[in-house]
């Protein structure tokens, strides 16, 4: 048995003989309020109160024993994994201790370019770019865990995969990155290992509460019930040929291509993600008309608000926290530039003046850019169309409640893989960027159990082009 088990055993122990002793004191405690106590019991639950208190020490005292025991084991661990010299010469000659760099590093190769170039070169047949290659995956299995599998390094042809560094995928895709600024405000779960459809569940009918009329009456019960809604996992993926001379004569052409690949499949994610038929947020969403042939900042605001509202009345215990607003960059350059009673309607926060809104001057790539007079945060995302309407030129603007917009991913997307043959009579070479998810924006229900729209999108001439 390892210390972990050890230590975890002994916590057991002592959260029984503390529930044990908590029992004793409750009855010992209905015994002392009796008009009459019964001395002979409450002697006895004394005596074994007292015996638990002896284990509950011996327990202690051992379980503290572990603990320290760890501690030293880990302080060892993090002694043995410096390197300090002593000055002695071990037998046979010198000692080095080494910890070997990784394969692949933001040090060593920023761009990805020997990345890129050991994938290509694996394909020609280079033993060492393979070489490299599996050592890279063996560096990230050990690493990132069990995300990563083996068969998801193989494709249906059998063509080898390789997954992108860590550091590559943050340089060329950070966190707040502009081609999936909504996928990356919604509630992430990471996918599950297997299958194609995942499930999350939706309550379809509330238990309920009331006064009780009289005593020993019968208190309001209803009974509890819910479902599992399937959600499909769905395959987002971009491609790139690249011509053999290119690859081998041109300069920097892997990394644009490598570039251009995660940046069209974060741009392709999002995009699906927004206007999907059927499932994405705008297909799911209720409509709030806002027509209008002289729109103001103001006016945009009250539409926000009581959509707002209305997801608060849907959801009943709405954390304010939880809803950010969506909308196009020119429309948050829109309300930049709006006044209302001579104060700008967007205020820098470094500027103490009366105002409304407030903005950091955060760009684009930031994420949230801004705060509503209520506190609501803003964030921009282009993949929102701009062709609605009859007029074909308004965009839309969603109030979406953060907690109920679910979205899985592969922990270990994206997955870059080279396809074997297909472009070699052309001299060409196909490279593939590809990852799994699933999403669901509809889960809450009515009182009848009929899917009920969460998050709130704003449409109508109000949102024509902006005039600046």
């Amino acid at each position: 048995m390892t210390l972990e088990q050890l230590i975890a055993r002994a916590r057991e122990q002592v959260n029984a003989r503390i529930t044990q002793r908590n029992d004793l004191a409750k009855q010992l405690e209905e015994l002392r309020g009796a008009e009459t106590p019964d001395e002979d019991k409450v002697t006895d639950l004394l005596g074994r109160q007292a015996g638990i208190d002896a284990e509950l020490e011996q327990l202690r005292t051992q379980l503290e024993g572990y603990e320290k025991e760890q501690e030293r084991d880990a302080a060892v661990a993090r002694l043995q994994a410096q390197v300090a010299p002593t000055g002695a010469v071990a037998r046979g000659g010198d000692r080095v201790h080494v910890n070997e760099q990784r394969t692949y590093t933001q040090d060593s190769d920023p761009k990805g370019l020997r990345f890129l170039s050991d994938v290509v070169g694996e394909y020609r047949g280079n033993p060492a770019a393979r070489e490299r290659l599996a050592r890279h995956i063996e560096e990230e299995r050990h690493e990132r865990g069990d995300v990563v599998l083996e068969q998801r390094a193989v494709t249906a042809a059998g063509s080898p995969g390789t997954i992108v560094p860590q550091y590559l995928i943050d340089l060329y895709a950070p966190k707040g990155r502009p081609g999936r600024k909504f996928a990356d405000m919604c509630r992430h779960h990471d996918l599950p290992d297997t299958g194609m459809t995942v499930y999350i569940p939706r309550q379809t009918a509330k238990t309920t509460a009331g006064e009780q009329a009289a005593e020993l009456d019968t208190v309001a019960e209803a009974d509890y019930d819910d479902e599992l809604i399937p959600v499909t996992v769905r395959t987002n993926a971009g491609s790139q040929t690249i011509s053999r001379q290119a690859s081998e004569r041109g300069l920097g052409t892997e990394d644009i291509v490598f570039e251009d690949l995660l940046k069209s499949y974060d741009t392709a994610l999002d995009n699906r993600l927004i206007n999907a038929p059927t499932w994405g947020l705008l297909a799911v969403a209720n409509t709030v008309t806002y027509t209008d042939a002289d729109p103001t900042a103001a006016e945009l605001y009250r539409k926000i608000l009581g959509s707002a509202a209305t997801v608060e009345d849907v959801l009943q215990d709405l954390d304010e926290d939880d809803l950010f607003t969506l909308m196009r960059g020119r429309r948050w350059a829109w309300l930049n530039g709006e006044v209302t009673d001579k104060k700008p309607f967007v205020q820098n926060t470094n500027v103490p003046v009366g105002t409304f809104a407030t903005t950091d001057g955060a760009p684009y790539p930031a994420g949230v850019r801004g705060f509503l007079p209520n506190g609501g945060r803003v964030v921009t995302d282009n993949n929102l169309p701009s062709n609605l309407g009859t007029g074909t030129n308004e965009d839309i603007v969603v109030v979406v409640a953060q907690h109920e917009a679910h979205l899985w991913e592969d922990p270990s997307a994206p997955m870059f893989i080279r396809a074997e043959q297909p472009q070699a009579k052309k001299l060409g070479i196909d490279l593939v960027l590809y990852g799994y998810f699933a999403a669901c924006f509809n889960r809450v229900v009515d009182e009848q159990g009929t899917p009920k729209a969460v998050h709130q999108k704003i449409t109508g001439t109000g949102l024509v082009p902006p005039v600046f």
